[in-house]
């Protein structure tokens, strides 16, 4: 296939409108800017010469900034950097599964959760362990179902912050709260992934004893993630690493780290939390619009608790792929569900179903998520294209 000539690359980005910032996000110059400089400090962030201090001195900045983005204290949390948040999860999950001998161990997650936590779960499952699955119908967990599953055999909860294809925010304080006072021990993790920066978020105060974040969702490079672990938990030897070797990050994720990635994810937390209220808002605010100006034709799939940046619409009678692929010829990217859950793994509709549509429905669904750098311009683009899909594209019966 003959490539663009990099100028036609060039206009053709320029000329995009991106709504798709649920699955990716466009790298932001703070983030650029850091990757650069790690690049040029070639050295190995475990060795002991100049180069070496460099990169653990970029590597070292960029903890400390995710510390401050979270208000998380490092007397109380550790954070473990590692390639992304998929292993993030896997590790939240099988490292506090395989770290001791348990009898008869219960896991809670939900119907929804992204596929690095319920593939997880899955296996896990088949290994002999008892997975309950709440419901999330509507984006709703309800607290009494959730009572009547946790009991003291219970060793981890994981419920994700925000539902990264129905922007539904779970009730996670509240939850965790619950699980600690019937099991002191049991171990809470939240997948916050989707809610970093789009919500207030704070370890400690949502009761969380692990959690999970990525950088290429706040405009920061893909490839690099972090698991903030509460102290209590290495206190008690209850996760156990799942990648051994050289024992870097204090033996929790070994391996030579990605101080490019590590570098750029700094950079963009350093770049987005002086504005990250801003940002919220006027993420809000575009999802608002997008609301008020969506044909009435289409359905937009609301939970109670939203997220500012996430909103899932159904069109009447027409695939999302093929309406997709209409927006995507005029220049407008959007999702027809997590790219994660889009290769064939069996998780396109589940997230769906488990809220409440039906399969046709969910075969009709899009998600549009937004990022501060759209605008309204972006939506009104967005609705004239849409309403053009409804008078041209095929529908099914």
């Amino acid at each position: 296939m003959k490539l663009p000539r990099t100028g036609q690359f060039l206009l053709e980005r320029q000329n995009m409108i991106y709504l798709d910032n649920g699955a990716t996000t466009p790298l932001c110059q703070g983030a650029k800017e850091k990757m650069a400089e790690a690049i040029a400090s070639f050295g190995n962030p475990s060795s002991l010469h100049t180069e070496g201090l460099k990169a653990k001195a970029l590597k070292e900045e960029s903890r400390a900034l995710l510390y401050k983005a979270l208000n998380a204290r490092k007397e109380q949390y550790e954070i473990f950097f590692t390639s992304g948040g998929t292993e993030a999860n896997n590790l939240a999950l099988f490292g506090v599964a395989r770290a001791k001998k348990y009898k008869n161990p219960k896991i809670i997650i939900t119907d929804s959760e992204h596929p690095c936590i319920d593939e997880p779960a899955r296996r896990l499952a088949e290994e002999g362990f008892t997975v309950v699955r709440l419901s999330t119908k509507g984006g709703r967990i309800d607290l009494n179902e959730f009572l009547d599953a946790m009991d003291e055999q219970t060793i981890l909860v994981s419920v994700m912050s925000v539902n990264n294809e129905t922007g539904a925010i779970y009730p996670v304080k509240n939850l965790f709260g619950a699980a600690k006072r019937i099991n002191p021990k049991v171990i809470c993790h939240t997948d916050a992934v989707q809610a970093f920066s789009k919500i207030p978020l704070n370890p400690a105060t949502i009761g969380a004893d692990l959690m999970t974040v990525s950088a290429h969702k706040i405009h920061g490079p893909k490839g690099c993630g972090a698991l903030i672990v509460h102290k209590e938990v290495l206190k008690r030897r209850a996760l156990l690493p799942l990648i051994c070797g050289g024992g870097q990050e204090n033996g929790m994720r070994s391996g030579t780290e990605n101080t490019v990635g590590i570098a750029g994810f700094g950079g963009a937390i350093a770049e987005n939390l002086p504005k990250m209220q801003e940002n919220i808002e006027k993420m809000r605010n575009l999802r608002a619009y997008l609301l008020e100006k969506l044909p009435e034709e289409i359905t937009p799939n609301l939970p109670e608790n939203p997220a500012p940046h996430v909103l899932s619409i159904t069109l009447p009678q027409i695939k999302s792929e093929t309406a997709l692929h209409a927006l995507s010829a005029k220049g407008i990217c959007v999702s027809n569900g997590s790219a994660c859950s889009s290769n064939g793994g069996g998780h396109k509709n589940s997230v769906l179903s488990a809220f409440g549509l039906t399969e046709k429905q969910a075969d009709s669904t899009l998600r549009i998520s937004f990022s501060t750098e759209n605008t309204k311009e972006d939506v009104d683009a967005l609705v004239l294209a849409l309403e053009e899909c409804l008078s041209t594209l095929v529908r099914f019966k």
